[in-house]
């Protein structure tokens, strides 16, 4: 695990920096720079001690309505950008898919139905994702944090598009997926394996949505391998890099990301 890279936080389980992975080039993804996170909601006043020592001025949210109403984030003074990005991340409204297990609507969750859900959402949301990525290039958000409520499936796409559009090996990105199994979803399928049994569901049938598997993430960086690896000029790109510049973000924005947090 890249313990130089996790922050260790009472309130959040599962933020981290992003930096330091080797990119294209000899260089690496500058450290201090971003990070991601699960929800900011029950932070402690250390923890807010602790984000705010990294100098993290500008927070991205990827909720949406009811969860940030359930869960207010609670932010430190030197955060001088608050910007809301939702990105849905239910098959039912605003109903989550924990939440249908508990009612019995959902007996089981496989990979193959959450990389459909995670193209789902790269397929609704490429302009919100685009916008993250501009606001990492401008220079004057930086550091900024990016978060959703488990820091797993919003954040875990807009840390692989960032990082593939910083030149990291695919197999680097998936890594950084990962991640989040040792730092949140082992303790949470623990946490909700008992209350599943009283249920009758079988928590390896729902492991996907509790975690984050490999092959999900893999299977949604093909996909846009395939939809977005050449640009309209019939020029060769990497997927990530077509399907954002496919969803407006201006190349000058992909030039002063790299320009910016490459080392």
């Amino acid at each position: 695990m890249r313990r130089d890279a996790v922050i260790a936080l009472e309130g959040a389980n599962n933020c981290r920096d992003i930096g330091g992975y080797p990119a294209a080039g000899g260089r690496h993804v500058r450290m201090g720079a971003l990070f991601r996170s699960d929800r900011l909601s029950t932070l402690t006043l250390d923890d807010l001690d602790e984000l705010g020592s990294r100098g993290i001025r500008t927070v991205v949210d990827f909720r949406a309505g009811p969860e940030i109403e359930r869960d207010r984030s609670r932010l430190w003074p030197g955060v001088t950008s608050h910007i809301s990005l939702p990105v849905g991340d239910t098959v039912d409204g605003d109903i989550s898919m924990v939440d249908q297990i508990f009612e019995g609507r959902l007996r089981s969750v496989s990979e193959s139905d959450m990389a459909g859900l995670y193209l789902q959402m790269i397929g609704s949301y490429g302009e919100r994702f685009a916008q993250l990525v501009a606001i990492a290039a401008d220079v004057d958000h930086l550091p900024m944090l990016f978060h959703c409520t488990a820091g797993k499936d919003r954040s875990g796409i807009a840390s692989a598009l960032l990082l593939e559009a910083l030149g990291v090996a695919r197999e680097t990105v998936l890594d950084d997926y990962c991640l989040t199994n040792e730092l949140r979803s082992h303790q949470r399928m623990a946490e909700l394996a008992p209350e599943f049994a009283k249920i009758n569901i079988d928590i390896n049938e729902v492991r996907a949505i509790l975690s984050a598997p490999r092959g999900v993430m893999a299977t949604v960086l093909a996909e846009i391998d395939d939809r977005f690896g050449r640009l309209s000029n019939g020029t060769e790109a990497t997927g990530v890099e077509g399907y954002l510049l496919a969803h407006g973000l201006d190349p000058a924005a992909l030039e002063m990301l790299r320009a910016n947090l490459l080392i």
